[in-house]
């Protein structure tokens, strides 16, 4: 009984350490695609920040319980920020698998594009979640500061 707690308590660690590392995967996916998208419009690249990172971390999980720019508490959903900057913007999206069709999903949306392509922003957090037993599995969140 003891090798197998074990067994199934080392699977875990190793399929948490996966799950973490495609958070980060996906989240320098999803900066470089919407820095080739603000270098075709003249805007300055947006680089990741680990405050937002931190963030967009909570809000992909939030999102799955209210899918809304408002957070399950009922606060708006710059709360999740310590620091907000000058400005700051959110996106969010549900149900694709991959950082290439969320970015597309946004970019054919014109208040998601319009926080991609905002040359005001200059930071970025990324945010994913995957949830088996909910309505659209994939969550992406996006927190803008600038």
């Amino acid at each position: 009984m003891k090798k197998f707690f074990l067994s199934v308590v080392a699977i875990f660690i190793l399929f948490a350490g996966n799950v973490v590392h495609a958070e980060e995967n996906f989240a320098v996916e999803v900066l470089n695609l919407c820095n080739v998208e603000r270098a075709k419009v003249g805007a300055p690249p947006l680089r990741l920040a680990q405050d937002l990172q931190q963030a967009t971390a909570i809000r992909a999980r939030e999102i799955i319980q209210l899918f809304s720019h408002t957070r399950p508490d009922g606060s708006d959903c710059f709360t999740v920020m310590r620091n907000r900057g000058n400005t700051c913007g959110e996106n969010i999206a549900a149900g694709h698998g991959t950082a290439a069709e969320t970015v597309e999903q946004w970019m054919n949306s014109q208040g998601h594009r319009e926080n991609i392509l905002n040359p005001r922003y200059r930071e970025l957090g990324v945010g994913y979640a995957y949830e088996d037993y909910s309505t659209y599995h994939h969550y992406w969140v996006q927190l803008f500061r600038g």
